[in-house]
């Protein structure tokens, strides 16, 4: 069975997100529907942060799906740790 969502956003960020998406040659419907897949398998969290926080929370840890991106970032981290 289907069902419909519907949502209301930004103008702006729909346009940029429909814009994206027909350059790589997909709908944005298909970037809903994926995202909404890994969402569901738990490849893909969302972390919530309180409204009344005055700071950016730190970061303390970025887990990339790509070893060798996961490599250069750890060299990052440790040259901003060294700071």
């Amino acid at each position: 069975m289907k069902t419909q969502i519907s949502f209301i956003a930004d103008r702006e960020l729909k346009n940029k997100a429909m814009e994206k998406a027909k350059k790589e040659g997909v709908t944005l419907k298909a970037i809903l529907m994926y995202s909404m897949r890994k969402y569901i398998e738990g490849k893909m969290k969302l972390d919530l942060v309180s409204a009344d926080e005055e700071s950016e929370p730190e970061v303390e840890e970025l887990i990339f799906n790509n070893k060798e991106l996961n490599l250069k970032a750890a060299k990052i981290a440790k040259l901003l740790e060294e700071k």
